[in-house]
């Protein structure tokens, strides 16, 4: 019963916050956006399955992404954008309380997990404030299939009494989990792949040695359906660097071209998580490290850092990509801490999150693109929050080792990794 009222509270609280900045975040005019912004590639899709586009012309890598713009096309509304912001309001509700009922099974304490919430529903470059003003993406959704595969992937590792589910049914999840996330982005594949990795790893270690071939088969699977969507729904101008290994390599370009972009780096994954970061810096319990379920949200973590460098340039956002596995991560690490590091991390994360502004209609005011873009900033202005950041992890090392003490629950850490 608390279990439902705690995941009932999230969904309207969720759905209170979405529905409020629905109406008050200003949307972008795409008609004026420069034709190069990925919306107008989705909307094509849309208008595809809408039947009101005769040919599939959709450029690479955006041709395999059809999950989201034919979901959205099955609404009544007339506009492209006003369908895809019901249906990624669906997605997040969907995303945000599969979150907590993950993180309440792993028995993470309640103010870290409201610190978590806080920060996907209200930080502005999160689920909901950053794609609000652009609602025609794929991203959304993606969200919503990792936190699937990280529910599996616990459920497929933890211990009685959660390890009661045939395996059957744990293979036809990672199977339809494989299906609907190639569908929606091709980096899904990537993820999976990891969780390949972490279960041959870990073989010796699995409930059922069967996992772990029930997880090559899904990533078959993905590959599989990645390739079949390709020819069915082939990229616009067929060129030999329509593939990832060759975006990949375009991307590490991008920084042998302009090196600064290498000093930017740091502050768009500051903005990314915020105090969030401490995480790394705080002290863990290593007994409980190697279990197969923190190696994979370990690995997790550094792919979606690696994607974030080569995926194009927003890396603020392709970061913010892997945030069920990149949040779940922190807030495991932190979940033996006391309440007054939750504070801290709040406190000082509250000049990241901009909540005293709204993102503008970048359509009709182009200019202000920067003020929006950590990426696009001046190094100086870049500068201002390295500063920042350094203050920050200062005064946490002077708490951590002057005026406060831990509290370590060894029983409380082992749950909260069941």
């Amino acid at each position: 019963m608390e279990a439902k009222r705690h995941w009932w509270t999230i969904f309207i609280l969720t759905a209170v916050v979405y529905i409020i900045y629905a109406h008050i975040q200003p949307i972008y005019t795409y008609a004026l956006l420069d034709p190069r912004f990925d919306a107008h590639q989705y909307t094509k899709i849309y208008h595809f399955f809408k039947h009101s586009l005769p040919n599939y012309q959709v450029s690479f890598p955006f041709n395999t992404r059809i999950l989201a713009p034919w979901l959205a096309s099955l609404l009544p509304f007339a506009e492209p954008f006003t369908n895809f912001i019901w249906l990624n309001g669906f997605f997040v509700l969907l995303t945000v309380g599969l979150l907590s009922i993950i993180w309440q099974r792993l028995h993470i304490r309640p103010f870290w997990r409201v610190a978590g919430i806080f920060w996907i529903l209200f930080h502005w470059k999160g689920i909901i404030r950053m794609y609000l003003p652009d609602p025609i993406n794929a991203d959304i959704g993606g969200f919503l299939w990792l936190s699937f595969l990280l529910g599996i992937v616990w459920l497929s590792t933890a211990q009685k009494p959660f390890y009661r589910y045939s395996p059957w049914v744990i293979a036809a999840s990672f199977m339809l989990v494989a299906i609907v996330g190639t569908l929606q982005k091709e980096s899904f594949m990537a993820a999976l792949g990891i969780n390949a990795v972490v279960f041959f790893m870990s073989r010796k270690r699995l409930n059922d040695p069967s996992t772990l071939l029930f997880t090559l088969i899904a990533l078959g699977v993905s590959i599989g359906v990645y390739y079949w969507v390709s020819v069915i729904f082939p990229p616009a101008h067929s060129d030999w660097r329509n593939s990832a290994f060759v975006s990949v390599l375009r991307g590490m370009n991008r920084y042998f071209q302009a090196p600064e972009l290498f000093l930017k780096l740091p502050i768009s994954w500051l903005f990314a998580f915020g105090g969030l970061w401490l995480a790394l810096i705080t002290p863990f319990n290593t007994q409980i490290n190697a279990t197969p379920f923190l190696l994979f949200l370990r690995l997790e973590f550094w792919l979606w850092m690696v994607l974030s460098i080569v995926g194009g340039g927003d890396t603020t956002r392709i970061l913010f990509n892997g945030m069920p596995f990149i949040l779940t991560y922190f807030l495991l690490r932190l979940n033996h801490q006391p309440l007054w590091v939750a504070i801290y991390i709040c406190l000082t994360s509250l000049p990241l999150m901009r909540l005293y502004t709204l993102e503008p209609d970048l359509g009709r005011y182009p200019t202000q693109m920067t003020d929006w873009c950590v990426e696009c900033w001046e190094l100086s202005r870049s500068w201002v929050y390295g500063a920042y950041a350094i203050v920050v992890l200062a005064g946490y090392h002077y708490l951590l080792t002057r005026n406060f003490s831990f509290s370590r629950n060894k029983s409380n850490d082992i749950n909260s990794h069941r």
